[in-house]
């Protein structure tokens, strides 16, 4: 890609990118959230067109106008927001093969051979416990991701466009798709690997691009010091945080007890007080993200749930909200914003009784409360008419959080809040979820990310396979314990 240069209206977001990938290699792509990553590859894959520079692939020039294009060219893109790209009613083989079937609706495959070629596609991508006619649906985040993979292999790509592909992968999971990325590379297969995960990129990259505010401010080979990465990306040296002064009160705000997760088939119990914050450390597939959306009632379940001292009986989601409990999910796109709608709007829209009047919301009021959420969560771009799709996944994440900041909520669950986002954004998150912990909030923080609970909770609680096996001090906690631990290492 050659002096690239792409603007939205006024902005302009890439300022002549240089960016360069060698057949067989694999080539880090870095940056904080909003240093033009996302831009970029999305011009290389064909969705935005560049306001001008060129893409040479194997000596040949190209101007893509649309997917398809960069396709043929041997462009493949496995997103991180996987469920965008999926088609969850259909089945796998539906899936691996979407392709195919719009392309070419008369294949000459018998369906027995096009079946076969699938098995082959999953087992190679590490699903071969998958049906083919399993539904999307039915899977889980991480065989979702493989499920994307699969697709892409199914094109014959050579240049493969990988952002932030562990983000969901347990650690087995990661060797093993560390494993496939190695055996495609010898057979001349490029990826371009976008992670915020440093020390992965290490592990698996040959070279690495750094783009910060739309400029290219490093290339070459990934030995550089990580301290020195973290300086090319943020423009400065990196700051030491103080320990969180770990204050709390007595008195309990949170509860649940013989809490059911029915896709566990486990139970649970937990306590929370005022201005605790609770670590839930557990590997993928744990269960962390099931015992969040039971705790909320997203899903059926048995159990006692007690907010202020007070028994709750709730059907929905919804009974929760009214007794002050939020959940900020994992997968912030589908589940966190309304993607087509403006920050505003996003900002705004568990306030609507209290910005409206006869059903007709007050225009100035919402402007008002926007604006200040926006000015005090540092959100970028600044402008409250700025559509959530088009914001960094860090910038996204702080929406989500800023709706809740004005409502009655007094817990708030946290499912893997820094998932996919920069150094700098995780500061800034850590720093919200700090202030409520301050104002008494009582904070549950599920993650997989060990170190953040060590810097961050008061409590942690160790959950494997759906339940607790250990209750610690944070501050007599180490990441070793919380590894040895989460994996399995106390069970008997």
């Amino acid at each position: 890609m050659k002096q690239i240069v792409h603007s939205f209206g006024d902005v302009t977001v890439l300022n002549g990118v240089n960016f360069h990938v060698q057949p067989g290699e694999v080539h880090a792509l870095l940056g904080m959230n909003g240093a033009g990553k996302s831009t970029l590859m999305n011009i290389l894959a064909g969705h935005l067109q560049a306001t001008s520079g060129a893409i040479d692939i194997d000596g040949r020039s190209y101007t893509f106008s649309s997917p398809r294009d960069a396709k043929r060219a041997g462009i493949g893109h496995v997103v991180q927001e996987v469920d965008a790209a999926l088609f969850p009613a259909l089945s796998v083989y539906e899936n691996v093969l979407a392709e195919q079937i719009v392309e070419q609706p008369n294949m000459l495959f018998s369906k027995m051979n096009k079946r076969a070629f699938v098995l082959q596609l999953l087992e190679r991508v590490g699903l071969a416990h998958v049906s083919p006619d399993a539904l999307v649906q039915t899977c889980s985040l991480h065989e979702k991701q493989l499920i994307l993979l699969a697709r892409v292999l199914s094109s014959s790509a050579r240049y493969i466009i990988l952002d932030e592909p562990t983000a969901s992968l347990s650690e087995e999971e990661t060797k093993r798709l560390f494993a496939m990325i190695e055996q495609l590379k010898a057979q001349g297969v490029s990826f371009i690997y976008i992670s915020h995960k440093l020390h992965e990129v290490k592990r698996i990259c040959d070279r690495m691009t750094i783009l910060r505010d739309g400029t290219v401010v490093y290339e070459g080979d990934v030995s550089l010091p990580t301290e020195e990465i973290v300086r090319h990306m943020v423009g400065r040296q990196p700051e030491t945080r103080n320990t969180f002064a770990r204050e709390k009160s007595e008195e309990t705000i949170f509860e649940v007890k013989q809490l059911y997760i029915p896709k566990t088939k486990t139970t649970v119990d937990l306590a929370v007080r005022r201005g605790e914050i609770v670590g839930i450390a557990g590997i993928v597939g744990a269960g962390k993200t099931e015992l969040a959306e039971s705790i909320i009632a997203h899903v059926n379940t048995t159990g006692e749930r007690i907010v202020r001292g007070k028994k709750q009986t709730w059907t929905s989601p919804k009974d929760a909200i009214e007794a002050g409990v939020c959940l900020i999910p994992e997968e912030r796109r589908k589940q966190g914003l309304f993607m087509n709608e403006t920050v505003e709007k996003n900002l705004t829209v568990r306030l609507l009784s209290n910005i409206s009047k006869w059903q007709w919301i007050n225009k100035r009021r919402e402007r008002t409360i926007a604006t200040s959420l926006i000015s005090s969560l540092h959100i970028r771009p600044s402008s409250p008419t700025a559509l959530a799709k088009n914001l960094s996944g860090g910038n996204q994440q702080k929406v989500v959080i800023g709706k809740w900041l004005q409502t009655n909520s007094d817990v708030f669950l946290f499912d893997e809040p820094t998932k996919g986002i920069d150094v700098h954004a995780k500061e800034e998150v850590f720093s919200i979820i700090r202030s409520l912990a301050e104002e008494g909030k009582a904070i549950i923080y599920f993650t997989s990310e060990f170190q953040e609970l060590l810097r961050i909770a008061h409590t942690i609680y160790v959950m494997v396979d759906g339940r607790f096996i250990k209750k610690i001090d944070a501050q007599e906690a180490t990441y070793e314990q919380l590894v040895h631990d989460t994996t399995g290492g106390d069970m008997r």
